[in-house]
Order: structure tokens, then sequence, then C-alpha cells
């Protein structure tokens, strides 16, 4: 790092650390910009990018197409509000819907907000049948947001403490425990108004839910006249080499949420709800000001466009099944993975050790990758990404991985 650079960077850090509120715990650097699979520093180094922003920058970098759209609309009208109807907001819930399920859509800004309004739909579901006090079921180890109704149905404990009393009659079962799911059905009963899930849990350590879970949670629900609801907001926009993780299980959910990738970096959210209980959420009983205005919903149409007609799905499972294979490799030949999980491009490397020092190493030696659940790499690269960075930034986390003790 140059002299110019390192002032440049410390600059940066000395501001952050002097207006911004301490609550990320960074790594040191600053990226400047990025191309493709690459992303930049101050100092110009570049970094094969398997982080994508959190599963956000599922096209990549500098994505002409989408710069195009989005600078076209700034040449138009940026927000005229929800007072009225929008053009983009129309395609864009048109596009969803004819991709998903058959439905409507409600638009946010962000993951934590799509499911803060699951959560008012499962309990105004759960008021309509005159429920007394509607109980919401979701996973230990999940993450589903930090306001209070998403931190609320978030199953880290981590993430939940410190605030006092949360939002009330939302309980626990365990991922994959088909017994616990029972028993909490069993308890609840005709009290359970919905259940949220992620079909992979990501911050809980990439973790994909069994097909028999699934279908259990779905023939309960279905008994029980609740909510089947999955947090699709990393697992969408063609993250696991379907459009929607749920097309995997050969099912449809009551509604699911989206963000992150939605908007290829431009903060949008959504509900998807589908047709049977389009209604439960009546007029005036939900909003936001900047829901669905119109660059965040041509960003979105746009990232929809480019996955449907560059076949990046059947991409993403080539990519997919050369990365997995060459990290099983891996765990015999540095003897430091305990297990390698997750689908698509949605990764999870779990070692024997903490992740950070290896997330830290990979760093200085050009590639991003996340730390997750204390010893889990999580990879969730660009879907663009091609086979060569792919079996470059490879080489790296194995060479990082012989190298540490």
């Amino acid at each position: 790092m140059s002299n110019e650079t390192k002032t440049k960077f410390e600059e940066i850090k000395n501001l952050s650390d002097k207006y911004l509120l301490n609550t990320y715990n960074r790594y040191p650097v600053a990226f400047g910009y990025g191309v493709g699979e690459m992303i930049f520093d101050q100092d110009n180094k570049g970094y094969i990018d398997f982080l994508a922003g959190i599963a956000v920058s599922n096209l990549g970098h500098g994505e002409a197409d989408l710069i195009e759209a989005m600078r076209n609309q700034m040449d138009k009208i940026l927000h005229s509000s929800n007072l009225y109807y929008s053009e983009e907001q129309a395609k864009l819930a048109e596009v969803i819907i004819e991709n998903s399920i058959p439905g409507k859509v409600f638009l946010c800004n962000s993951g934590t907000e799509a499911n803060e309004a699951a959560f008012k739909l499962m309990r105004r579901h759960g008021v309509k049948k005159n429920i007394d006090k509607p109980v919401i079921l979701a996973l230990h180890s999940s993450f589903h947001g930090r306001t209070l109704s998403a931190m609320t149905m978030t199953g880290n404990e981590s993430v939940r403490s410190g605030f006092g009393e949360l939002a009330s009659d939302v309980y626990f079962v365990e991922a994959n425990n088909e017994d616990s799911l029972i028993q909490a059905f069993d308890q609840y009963g005709e009290s359970i108004a919905g259940i949220i899930m992620e079909l992979i849990i990501g911050e809980g350590g990439v973790v994909p839910l069994t097909q028999s879970f699934v279908n259990l949670a779905r023939k309960l629900t279905e008994e029980t006249d609740s909510l089947l609801i999955f947090d699709e907001i990393q697992t969408g926009m063609g993250r696991t080499g379907k459009m929607f993780c749920f097309e995997h299980y050969g099912m449809y959910p009551d509604a699911f949420t989206l963000a992150k990738a939605l908007g290829s970096g431009f903060p949008i959210g959504a509900l998807v709800v589908a047709k049977e209980y389009e209604s439960v959420l009546e007029r005036g009983m939900h909003g936001s000001t900047f829901g669905g205005n119109h660059l965040a919903c041509v960003a979105a149409y746009e990232t929809f466009k480019i996955i449907l007609s560059r076949n990046l799905l059947d991409h993403v499972s080539t990519i997919s099944e050369q990365m997995f294979a060459r990290l099983k490799t891996m765990m015999e030949s540095t003897g430091k993975i305990k297990q390698v999980r997750g689908r698509g491009l949605h990764i999870g490397v779990e070692l024997y050790s903490e992740s950070r020092p290896v997330v830290e190493e990979c760093l200085k030696r050009g590639l991003v990758v996340n730390s997750t659940a204390g010893n889990v790499i999580r990879i969730i690269p660009p879907l663009i990404l091609s086979i060569e960075k792919a079996t470059e930034g490879l080489d790296i986390l194995e060479s990082v991985l012989k190298d540490m003790k």
C-alpha cells in the first residue's frame, strides 16, 4: 500500500471511526470499484469476490445493461410515492409473479422490511381466524433481520439479546428436527398463524433444510390453516441454480420474502403473497414511503431480465458442481475442513477451527470470503463467476488453509 493510498485509507477509516456508529466489526480495507467478479481497493489492488456484498451483487460489478437502465430512469423520475400508480412497479410485480407463484407483491426497501411485512401478514391471518394470541414459529439459528419483529423471529440469540422484551408469542423449532416441529404444532395447535424459515440457513452456518422437514412443515401448516413462509432474501434471484430456492423442493409457499440481489445492489425488498392470502393485508394496513420507487423497480426488473436472458441459472449449476468437487478434494488435501454443504453458489465450508482468521488471511492474498457461525467460511460469489476465477479463488483458499496452524 503506497503512502498516498495509505493516507487515503487512513482518512476513510478515521472519518468512519469519528462519525459512524460502531456497530460493525470491519475488515481493514475500503473498496472503490468493481469489474465483473473482481473488486478493487483504494490502491487498485484486485480481489476475487466470493461474497457479492453478502449475496447482493449477483450480476457482479459494473453490469452495463443494468447501469444503462438505471441511468435512463434517473433522467425521468426517481420517486413519486405510493399515492399514485407506477408503470415500473406494475412491470416488476408482473415479472416476479410470472416467475414464482400466482399472487400479488408488496414492495419495500430491504430484507428486514420484507420480513416485517411477513410478520404482519401472519399476525393478521391469525387475527382474522379469531385467534386471541396468534403464534408464529421460526427456526433456531435463523436470521430474518434487525428490526423488532424481524429480530424476534431470528433464532440467533446474539442478535436478539440486549434490547429488553421483544414481540410476544414467537417460538422456535430446531431446523431439520421433525420431532421438534411436530411438538411445536402439537403444543400450539390452532393458535399457530404461520411459520417462517430460510430454506438454507445462512448466518447460522449455511445449513440446507431437508426435503422431508419442509414437506412436514407444508403438511402441518395445511392441517392448521397456518401460513408457510419462506425467507428467500439470500437464496432468491438465482443463488441456488433456480430463480427461487423453493423450486428445488417442488412446492409453493403461502408467501415468501425477497431483497438483497433483487435490485443487484440497489435497495429494494418484496413480500410475495399467494393468491389465496392476497386479501389478508387490507388497504391502509401496511405501507412504505420509498417502497417500490421508480428507480428501485427498474433495477430489479432489469436484474430479472438479465438472469433470464443469459442462462445464468444453468451457469450457476455448472460452476457449483465444479466448486463443490474441488472443495471436497480440499478436505483431504488440507485436513482443515469438517464439512462442505449448501446448494448452487450458496456454499458453507465448515472448519475444525475458527473461520475469521482464515477470512482475514484470504483478504490479504486477494480473496473476499465471509465468516459466519464461528467456524464456517461462506462462499457466495456473483452468479457470473467464471471457472477461471473460481479456480483461482479456491487456490487462494486452499493455500491459506494449508498454511494455517
